[in-house]
């Protein structure tokens, strides 16, 4: 019931926020806006995507070395199914899907390796404080709004390190507070997840390995929003715009910060609405161009993460039906 209730409200969420954007647009302008697009961009749009995907592969495979060794190949096809399971189901429900994908290829408890992906996502964020130095050379408004994304995500950052720091440090009495919160469980329910989080914080405590590796972690995450922005920037140069530098880094991050937000299935509506507010709202770009880029945009990387994400899954040897059983069957026992 709680399932079918969570599809339920999560595609009446995507139909009211898609009937918002088509009442704020004007569809047949809209559709008129086509026919400026250029279609040999195509190509190098999807090279620079796969470029995009590769580099986040490699960090990951940089950041889960203390727990697990593993190829870049292994690394991009588990990050691929990853994008492709939150894609369709956007509460990040890919995360617990390639760390449950690696036990089944490697054996590797699901608690070692779930806080390597979290640190990865961490650090694929980590970026958005870039609004906090350059909002000051933006408008008031663009500034204002660079400020509060920011402040936000360094609140839920905070909280998220201490909690963590609190785990590792403080193990004994985090576990027995866990224990407090959850006391309505079964005795079995409570005893599995004290294993879970007793593993976790091994994970967390592994990560500091990797202090000598931060040089390439953070290289690789700035050269990912570099190409990402230069993503964002070809796609709106293929329907004749010449984006600003500045315009087009404030874009992705405010756009990147969105993504932590609650989302339906395929961003239906949100990322439409979301590219409307920063570059017509905050940038005064024509609506109905904003809205013929994010539409072809949101196509065209679904094609894309359709199309590596099964072809991923499949090289894992499995299916996406079983990654979604499996998934359900962890989360009600761990």
């Amino acid at each position: 019931m709680n399932k079918r209730l969570t599809i339920f409200l999560s595609i009446a969420l995507g139909l009211i926020l898609i009937g918002i954007w088509l009442y704020i647009v004007d569809f047949g302008e809209m559709l008129n806006t086509f026919k400026k697009v250029k279609t040999s961009f195509v190509f190098p749009l999807g090279i620079v995507f796969i470029f995009i995907y590769f580099l986040r592969s490699l960090r990951w495979k940089i950041i889960l070395s203390p727990v697990q060794n593993i190829t870049i190949f292994e690394s991009f096809n588990l990050c691929m199914a990853n994008y492709f399971v939150n894609f369709l189901i956007p509460v990040h429900a890919g995360e617990l899907a390639k760390s449950l994908l690696l036990k089944n290829m490697k054996g590797t408890p699901v608690a070692k390796s779930l806080p390597t992906v979290y640190i990865d996502k961490v650090t694929d964020l980590l970026p958005i404080f870039l609004l906090l130095i350059v909002a000051s050379f933006l408008k008031t408004k663009i500034s204002f709004i660079s400020y509060l994304a920011a402040g936000i995500f360094f609140i839920i950052l905070a909280i998220l390190i201490l909690s963590l720091i609190f785990l590792v440090y403080k193990k004994n009495v985090a576990l027995t507070w866990i224990e407090r919160i959850f006391f309505f469980l079964p005795l079995t329910f409570k005893m599995k997840l004290r294993s879970f989080f007793n593993l976790f914080a091994d994970g967390i405590s592994s990560m500091a390995l990797l202090s000598d590796r931060l040089l390439e972690i953070s290289g690789l995450t700035i050269l990912a929003l570099l190409v990402h922005c230069f993503f964002m920037w070809l796609f709106f140069y293929s329907f004749g715009i010449n984006l600003p530098i500045l315009t087009v880094l404030v874009g992705y991050l405010l756009l990147n910060a969105s993504f932590i937000l609650p989302a339906p299935p395929g961003f239906s509506g949100s990322l439409e609405l979301t590219f409307v507010f920063i570059f017509t709202y905050l940038y005064g770009y024509d609506k109905n161009l904003v809205s013929a880029v994010a539409v072809s945009s949101h196509v065209f990387t679904a094609i894309l993460f359709g199309l590596f994400g099964f072809s991923s899954i499949a090289l894992i040897g499995t299916k996406l039906s079983t990654i979604l059983k499996i998934e359900s069957q962890n989360k009600n026992g761990l």
